[in-house]
Order: C-alpha cells, then structure tokens, then sequence
C-alpha cells in the first residue's frame, strides 16, 4: 500500500473504532445504568472504566460481577 491510500485508510479506520467506541459507551450505559448506583458505586464502576481505558487488564467477568454486586 502506498502513502496516498495509506492515510485516507488509516482514517476510515480510526473513524470506525470512534464508532464502535461510542456504541459501546452506549451499551455499557444500557448494561450498568449509573442513576441508580450510589456515589460509591458510581465511582467504583469509573474506577474500572478508567483502568481499561489506561490499558490495565480487567477480566470482563470481574466488571460484570462488581457492577452486579454494586447494584444489588
């Protein structure tokens, strides 16, 4: 691949992970709805958003089981 498709591809590109990105924040509001977590929990869940977002390993099953514990 040259330069000049590289770069209108690398875009596209970057424009769909954005995407895909942003539907997945939407789901995650869906899956784990904020309003009714306290303060506490709210703040334990942003913990564990920010972790992954730094690139930190956090199972998917440890998210899930915290955010279930959280909303009980």
């Amino acid at each position: 691949m040259n330069q000049m498709t590289e770069a209108p591809t690398l875009e596209k590109i970057y424009k769909e992970v954005l995407a895909i990105r942003d539907k997945l924040d939407s789901l995650e509001r869906l899956m784990i709805p904020t309003e009714q977590a306290t303060p506490e929990e709210a703040a334990e869940i942003n913990a564990l958003r920010e972790e992954a977002e730094r690139g930190e390993t956090v199972p998917w099953s440890k998210v899930k089981a915290k955010a279930r514990k959280l909303l009980e």
